[in-house]
């Protein structure tokens, strides 16, 4: 009973940590007309393991590898299709394996990533690109702007982590969140996995108790842009993508990200462009702050009224597409 009661706690500090990228109500469903886009992947096979990916806005524009949250997937390119149509750019998104349709692979880390974001763009005959990552999707690009400083043009971190092993406080700071992911990854592993299962278990299952409890610990910023039905249906559609496989590359990707980079921020040599607000409860600000200060060409853009969902503003849409259109130029 003690086992169960710790679980149960643990679960609801994860899911307030992990739904900003991973939620919805199973409600909000508005395709009753016109059928959803379902972001079927496109599969390249490297050796014995299948990588999913995924692109949307013009396929001829101007290309920028998007790497999703945790728990995310490919599917968070459909928040910013539109846009990208707008602006002819054009979005690829790889799942990081273990997440969506990609396998898993043990031992992956950023450097990894950065990797195959190499090898993508070789098969692709992109020679030059820009990245753009939101949330636990701000870690890989940095690791990509770091791999390729000759081939990404500039990077975006959106609402990022920065790197543990350059920010002495970084789990203090999020443990004053009362963000207990890091803390309990590495003291309480066990109840750690079990936690998650619990997580993905409520969402999959149970997805209106699931969003009611994320939005309890939500910015009013970040609750009302999921008023939007649209928005909404994707987040639901992610987050169950995101979880099929089950939570060994959901872990992974999180504790690769809460210990130090096998990089330093310090050696970026790309323009880094770093979006965060103040208001976000899943992320503290501090991190992006920090960022600035170690990168060193980097540009903060720091929103005293936003919370965590910044790339699913359209305001800010518009102010992120502006840098890439200025580099795409």
């Amino acid at each position: 009973m003690i086992q169960r009661t710790l679980t149960y706690i643990a679960a609801v500090f994860f899911i307030t940590q992990l739904s900003a990228c991973a939620t919805t109500r199973i409600d909000r469903d508005i395709y009753s007309a016109t059928p959803p886009d379902h972001g079927t992947p496109k599969v390249s096979v490297w050796g014995e393991r299948n990588v999913a990916w995924l692109e949307r806005g013009n396929p001829k524009g101007f290309p920028v590898f998007y790497a999703h949250g945790n728990p995310g997937s490919r599917l968070e390119l459909l928040f910013l299709d539109q846009k990208a149509k707008e602006y002819d750019v054009r979005l690829i998104a790889i799942d990081r394996p273990g997440l969506g349709q990609s396998d898993y692979v043990a031992d992956y880390d950023l450097l990894d990533f950065a990797s195959d974001i190499e090898r993508l763009a070789d098969e692709q005959g992109i020679q030059q690109f820009g990245l753009l990552g939101w949330s636990s999707g701000g870690p890989p690009v940095l690791a990509v702007a770091h791999h390729l400083p000759k081939r990404a043009k500039f990077a975006i971190s959106v609402s990022g982590y920065t790197n543990f092993g350059e920010l002495d406080n970084a789990r203090e700071l999020m443990k004053r969140y009362d963000l207990r992911g890091p803390e309990m990854s590495k003291e309480r592993p066990k109840l750690f996995n079990q936690a998650v299962k619990l997580i993905r278990w409520t969402d999959i299952t149970l997805p209106n108790f699931y969003m009611k409890m994320a939005e309890a610990e939500m910015a009013d910023y970040d609750r009302n842009i999921l008023e939007d039905k649209h928005v909404a249906d994707i987040f639901m559609r992610n987050q169950e993508e995101a979880l099929q496989q089950g939570i060994k590359g959901t872990i992974q990707d999180l504790e690769v990200q809460w210990a130090p980079w096998g990089f330093s921020l310090t050696d970026i040599n790309v323009p880094v462009y770093i979006f965060q607000g103040q208001k976000d409860t899943f992320v503290p600000w501090k991190f992006a702050e920090h960022m600035a200060k170690t990168i060193p060409n980097a540009e903060l853009h720091l929103k005293p009224d936003a919370g965590h969902l910044i790339p699913l503003d359209p305001v800010h849409q518009d102010e992120i597409f502006s840098i890439i259109l200025k580099h795409a130029e």
